[in-house]
């Protein structure tokens, strides 16, 4: 069987690049529109764009500064930063590679020998790729299943510690994708403080955070103070993937660097996409109320067809998505592509994230409500087939 988790190694990258494996497996199955769809990491949300832009939507063609549109006030305002803290990127994808830039051109003065960057794991393997590609080295950290398969993943200080003490830049993601769940507060304050201590640049790919604002323990890296940075969109929680509009968010030293190297790549950002970001962050109430109806409609069913078949639900506390272990140790990518296909439904692998969850699975509740309830009467046929095919050939 095929490997398609993160790499964290240059296997494969002598006089080339490799690719994205999890992007491999899953835009072909995606493009195959089945039925039902738990697979998504963000909310389906369905903007009305002619009624956002109203009249505007007819000068999308007319350069946005002329108008003195500037979507970073709105940012700066839900943040509590100033404009000059805020830099805009075509999408979080973007924002990584940028922040990794400035990061690397940061330590350069101070730092003649290799760059060495510790991401996370498990992860979105476009993340370390592009450490791989950028920096020297890199060191992988784990974040790990609750041992009672309920609560908080958790990281093991001691080798987080190693690394940090090793690496100069470190890249994590707040909100974790498979499981959903956010680091606890004393997990990421520990890890700022470490940082700091040994003059550690931290990156973090904060494209969930939303989903948890109204949470009383929000808070995002940036606002940490320098040398922390924050990157966002409107992709997954608020469902602009198409129009490609994210943020980075950091000190104005930091920010100055970035925007350079951001007019060294991509000029300037295009007029429609600063336009449609900037209508649609105006309104980000719409899709932040959606989140609630969604996760308080669709939840339930959920809960209820993992339970009728003895499966533990760490239901994360806030959020679009989570992952289950399947039981008897099943393989997740064939539970995907035979018992899940079968029954026109797509899930994603817990492999696509690390080699280390094999036998998990995600699933979104971010669909509206009649879908969902389609999608896991599906997902409740392929549990079904799965684990009375696993009886049949234990009793043979």
């Amino acid at each position: 069987m095929p490997r398609y988790w993160p790499r964290f190694n240059r296997e494969g990258f002598a006089n080339s690049v490799p690719p994205i494996d999890y992007l491999e497996w899953y835009i072909p199955r995606l493009q195959e529109s089945r039925k039902h769809n738990l697979s998504f990491s963000g909310m389906q949300f369905e903007w009305n764009l002619s009624k956002l832009l109203s009249d505007d939507i007819f000068e999308l063609d007319k350069p946005f500064y002329k108008d003195s549109i500037d979507p970073r006030e709105i940012i700066a305002e839900r943040e509590d930063v100033s404009v000059d803290n805020v830099l805009i990127t075509h999408g979080a994808t973007q924002g990584i590679n940028i922040s990794l830039l400035t990061a690397i051109a940061k330590i350069r003065d101070s730092h003649l020998g290799k760059v060495t960057v510790a991401v996370e794991s498990p992860t979105y393997a476009p993340i370390p790729q592009s450490a791989l590609i950028l920096a020297d080295e890199i060191i992988r950290v784990n974040k790990s299943p609750p041992k009672t398969s309920l609560g908080h993943w958790a990281i093991d200080r001691n080798e987080w510690q190693k690394a940090i003490e090793q690496c100069q830049i470190m890249m994590i993601t707040p909100i974790s994708n498979p499981s959903g769940w956010p680091l606890t507060v004393e997990d990421r304050e520990w890890i700022v403080k470490q940082v700091e201590l040994n003059d550690v640049i931290l990156i973090a790919d904060e494209a969930y955070n939303d989903a948890y604002r109204q949470s009383d323990n929000y808070r995002s890296i940036h606002s940490f103070g320098e040398n922390c940075i924050s990157i966002n969109s409107l992709t997954k929680v608020y469902a602009m993937g198409p129009i490609r509009f994210g943020w980075i968010i950091s000190d104005t030293d930091t920010i100055s660097i970035a925007r350079r190297i951001f007019m060294t790549f991509s000029g300037v950002m295009a007029s429609p996409t600063m336009k449609i970001g900037y209508a649609a962050l105006k309104n980000l109430d719409q899709v932040d109320d959606a989140i609630i109806r969604y996760r308080k409609a669709n939840l339930p069913a959920l809960r209820m067809v993992l339970e009728s078949h003895g499966i533990p639900w760490n239901e994360p506390p806030g959020g679009v998505f989570g992952c289950f272990k399947l039981p008897n140790d099943m393989n997740s990518e064939h539970f995907a592509d035979h018992y899940c296909k079968a029954n026109d439904l797509l899930v994603v692998p817990g492999s696509m994230f690390s080699e280390h969850l094999k036998n998990w699975v995600r699933v979104a509740w971010s669909i509206e409500p009649k879908q969902f309830k389609l999608a896991v009467e599906a997902l409740d046929k392929s549990l079904t087939s799965a684990i009375n095919q696993k009886q049949v050939n234990k009793s043979n």
